[in-house]
């Protein structure tokens, strides 16, 4: 009577972690854009402010600018 050999095991998948996937500095840099446009509309539709409203944009594009730059700079020495 003819038997059948065992089935090779399947390899099984992998788990990512869902932290890894998320890059929280682009998520920073958003949420601080979002909130900055809020502001400066603010500024400037309750109080017709220009100069402090592109003063608001400009501050934060420089600090977004800044951060950035310096998560992306080489570490060296390791």
């Amino acid at each position: 009577m003819p038997t059948q050999s065992p089935r090779k095991p399947r390899p099984k998948a992998k788990a990512v972690d869902s932290a890894e996937s998320i890059d929280w500095l682009a998520l920073w840099a958003l949420s601080l854009g979002v909130c900055a446009i809020v502001l400066a509309g603010i500024a400037y539709f309750s109080i017709g402010d220009k100069i402090g409203a592109s003063f608001i944009l400009t501050a934060t594009a420089a600090l977004m600018a800044a951060v950035l730059h310096a998560a992306s700079a080489p570490r060296s020495g390791r």
